[in-house]
This record gives structure tokens, C-alpha cells and sequence, in this order.
């Protein structure tokens, strides 16, 4: 029980400490928030079949599937309860229809649906002269594609049923008969567009190829060349091509396209278009994404001009590295005005070295005085922390010690009332530098975690546009190892 509030003490300020921590975490990706004001709730259905029953296996198909659920769970706030997986032989057509009918039927007006098929296509010649392009399930045949195997007219048709706001059929098969709207809105970043593309409909399909054409898949890749480079396109938001966070299922779309026939040489060919009339587009904005969302209404301040100051920003920012002032670095008229720029890969690093350690982030991007401001008051808080932790266990014994002494079956010695008031006495004495002992260490404690968020949010306040060293209070270290605050009127 000697032990029992010290281990309290700990406790508390370690509780403080993750909800600071958990706090910081909610707030740290500004720009995925956005998709909540976007979507009420996510879908997905991942069909992936490699041992089919009546046609030849493909290789990485299932790998593809579950590539692709862990991506949009990991990557994009997908809950793994809200995506079902059928692979194998679970991807019966039976069981691939109820598949696309729960999670269609699921989702309400202000969701958003992702339905990714890997396996084999085929084509159906009508009599007409066209074509009618089917999904083959695990047991599908191609001898008789009505009866075992599910025709994409039918898969659109279910779109056309749903109250999702957006859908994205993801079709890692080729197939011919495609009928779709090819139209999309014009590629720009205005709000307009923003708007108009996140608040209506839109049924949109990405597929790997058409008619008469296979699906390439190789051993050194693990994944067919749809899927490579769908991971690659949103998994390392390479697909993002105006650099804006937000990837829509046309970017999406125009990106697998241009990587998959350069991958296979030309011999199959994506396809991407709309089911139907409805223009809106699916979105997809990272959770891990680390810059924060810019704003996007029609009265805010845009970016000016950034690739004509990239050279000299390299410039500043490798030699801030070696720790040399901004006014060496660039002429004072190629300085914003509202303060100092750093490139997003230098802050997302050193906001990770910043939860290493107090001022770790700061010598990343040369801010030294910083650097030792922080680091120093966080040695010397963990230092009194550890201190005082000590003495306070030292004088939890002497206390125990100090009550064993009151106690005449402990203490045989102890035979009249004068002795009983004089231990009596210094046990309060010890309680009293116990508590005193008791209440730095909280303070000691306190001062650490402070500390150690004062240092997070300084690192965070750099991705903001508004940070400058010009700032109106500073604080830091000046060159002869002094504590120097300046205020600015």
C-alpha cells in the first residue's frame, strides 16, 4: 500500500497525457473531416475468386481483394464492419447478388458505395450485333452465361435502385457491352466544382479492359495491373493529379488508365464513364493525409504563384538543415509576408520527431533556440519528476517507519505516553514533507506533459500559413545560452 498513491499519481498524468494525445489525433487531419459534411456512412462490397470450379484459376485475385478492403479501411476511414468480403468459394452467384443487394439497400441518401470485383469476364454476342458483358462467379460456366453468371446490366440496374449518393463499381475484368455516359464535369478546383461534384448523384465504373481482351497479372507485382496501380492511385495518392487531397473516381479513373496500358503494353485497356445522366463524383480524401484541408470557399485567400518561388524555398530549406538564418537564405522580398515557408515533408517529419521529444522537431528546421528551450525544460521537469518520485518513496518508509513506533506490539520500547507523543509527532513531521514531496512531483508531472503538447502544437502551427518567426511573443534561446521572451507592438 506504500506504493499505492505514488502508482495513482502516475497514472493520472499518463491519463492526462493520451487524451491530449488522442485529442491531437482527432484534430490532426483537418481535411478528412470534410468528407463527413460529404458522406453519412461508407460501403464497400470485395469480390475477389481464384479457384473457379468450371473455369481456369487466376493467381492474385483474392490478394486483390484483400489489398483492396485493407487500403479503404486503412487508408480511407472505411469501417471493416461496413465492407463484406467474398472470395473463393463464398463467390457463389447467388451469394455475389445478395452481396450487391445488402450493401446497396443499405445505404442511405448520404452514403457512399464502393463495389470492387477481381475475377473473370466475359462477353455474350447478341443477336443484334451487340454485346452483353457478365461477371463469372466461383461456379459460373461459360457454356451458359444466363443461367450461371451475372450480367452487368443487372449490377448497373441495382445502382439505379440505390439511395446511395455516390457509387464506384471497381471491375478488375474485361468484358464488352459497356454502355456508358463517358461526360464528366470540368477538371478544376473552383468551389463551384467542389460543390456541385460532392452534392449529386453519381454512378461511376472504372474497369479493366473491354472485349476480347485478358487481364494481366504478374508473380512480381502480387496483383494484376489494375489493382497495382488502383493501390497505387489511392494508396499512395498518386491518382491525386491537381495536388488538392481529393481524388474523384475521374482522376481515379484517367489515372489507372494511363498506368495499366504503359504496365501491359497495350494489351488490355481500362475503361471509365457513368451509369446514367447523374453527374456527381465520387471522392475519396485520405485519413492519414497530413496537410490540412484548404479552403475551398469562393471569399478565401488562394496560394500564389508557388512554383515560381520552389527553387529558392529548396534552397532555404536545405540550408536551414545545416542551421543558418533566414536572412542569409533569400532575399527578403521572396519571404511571405505572413511568415516563413516549409515544405510539407520537412513538417511532417519533424512532427514526428516532436513527439519523440521536446525540441526534436524544432533542430529538424533549424530552429535551434527553440530546440533548446524545449528540450531543457522538459530534462529538467523529468528530472524533478524522478527526484521527487524518489524522495517521496524515501519518506513513505520513514513514515511507515515513524507509525511502527506508535505501535507497541511493533515496538516494545514504546512504554509511555511522552515516547507514544514524540513518535506521534514525527510521523506528522513526515507526513507533512510527504505530502509537500507529493504535490511537486504532480507539479513536476504537469510540467512535462505541458511541455511536451507546448512543443506538438509549435511543430503543428508550421502547417499553417499564418506561422512566421514574426510572430508578436516569441520565445526562445539566444546565442549566449539565455532565456530571451520578446513581445512585438
Amino acid at each position: 500500500m506504500k506504493n499505492y498513491k505514488n502508482i495513482i499519481c502516475i497514472l493520472g498524468l499518463f491519463s492526462a497525457l493520451l487524451a491530449e494525445v488522442d485529442s491531437a489525433m482527432e484534430v490532426a487531419n483537418e481535411k478528412f473531416s470534410f468528407i463527413n459534411s460529404i458522406y453519412s456512412e461508407s460501403w464497400a462490397l470485395v469480390i475477389g475468386i481464384n479457384k473457379y470450379q468450371n473455369v481456369e484459376p487466376l493467381n492474385y485475385a483474392v490478394n486483390d481483394a484483400i489489398a483492396v478492403k485493407d487500403m479503404l479501411v486503412d487508408k480511407y476511414g472505411f469501417k471493416d464492419t461496413n465492407i463484406k468480403l467474398i472470395t473463393d468459394e463464398e463467390a457463389t452467384k447467388d451469394n455475389i447478388l445478395k452481396g450487391f443487394s445488402d450493401i446497396l439497400t443499405q445505404a442511405k441518401e448520404k452514403d457512399r458505395v464502393v463495389v470492387f470485383y477481381a475475377g473473370h469476364g466475359e462477353t455474350y454476342k447478341l443477336p443484334s450485333g451487340g454485346d452483353m458483358g457478365y461477371l463469372i462467379p466461383v461456379d459460373g460456366n461459360l457454356d451458359n452465361l444466363y443461367l450461371s453468371s451475372i450480367p452487368m446490366k443487372s449490377v448497373y440496374d441495382i445502382a439505379d435502385m440505390s439511395y446511395a449518393k455516390h457509387i464506384l463499381y471497381l471491375v478488375d475484368a474485361c468484358y464488352g457491352g459497356l454502355t456508358l455516359n463517358t461526360r464528366g464535369l470540368k477538371k478544376d478546383t473552383t468551389p463551384e466544382y467542389i460543390q456541385k461534384m460532392t452534392k449529386e448523384r453519381g454512378r461511376q465504373v472504372i474497369t479493366a479492359g473491354g472485349k476480347d481482351e485478358q487481364v494481366i497479372e504478374k508473380p512480381e507485382w502480387g496483383h494484376s495491373a489494375f489493382t497495382r496501380n488502383l493501390i497505387k492511385g489511392l494508396g499512395d495518392g498518386l491518382a491525386d493529379e491537381n495536388m488538392d487531397g481529393i481524388i474523384t473516381g475521374d482522376e481515379l479513373g484517367g489515372f489507372i488508365k494511363n498506368r495499366v496500358v504503359v504496365d501491359v503494353d497495350g494489351a488490355h485497356t481500362p475503361q471509365k464513364g457513368r451509369i446514367g445522366s447523374d453527374m456527381g463524383e465520387f471522392v475519396f480524401i485520405s485519413e492519414t493525409l497530413d496537410e490540412q484541408f484548404a479552403d475551398n470557399t469562393p471569399g478565401s485567400e488562394q496560394l500564389s504563384d508557388l512554383e515560381s518561388e520552389m527553387a529558392e524555398i529548396k534552397k532555404l530549406l536545405k540550408l536551414q538543415a545545416q542551421g543558418r538564418g533566414e536572412s542569409e537564405l533569400l532575399p527578403k522580398k521572396s519571404i511571405p509576408k505572413n511568415g516563413k515557408s516549409y515544405s510539407p515533408n520537412k513538417i511532417k517529419t519533424a512532427s514526428k520527431l516532436a513527439w519523440v521529444f521536446p525540441g526534436m522537431g524544432h533542430y529538424y528546421t533549424g530552429r535551434a533556440g527553440k530546440g533548446i528551450l524545449f528540450t531543457g525544460l522538459e530534462v529538467i521537469s523529468v528530472a524533478a519528476y524522478i527526484g521527487l518520485s524518489n524522495d517521496y518513496e524515501r519518506y513513505s518508509q520513514e513514515y511507515q517507519i515513524a507509525l511502527d513506533n506508535m505501535d507497541p506490539e511493533k515496538n516494545p520500547s514504546l512504554k509511555t505516553d511522552v515516547d507514544y507523543e514524540n513518535y506521534k509527532l514525527e510521523a506528522r513531521r513526515i507526513l507533512s514533507k510527504k505530502v509537500s514531496v507529493q504535490a511537486g512531483q504532480i507539479a513536476a508531472g504537469t510540467v512535462a506533459v505541458g511541455v511536451w503538447l507546448w512543443n506538438i502544437r509549435d511543430i503543428k502551427k508550421m502547417k499553417s500559413n499564418n506561422y512566421s518567426h514574426e510572430n508578436n511573443f516569441s520565445v526562445g534561446v539566444n546565442r549566449n545560452g539565455q532565456i530571451e521572451a520578446r513581445i512585438r507592438f
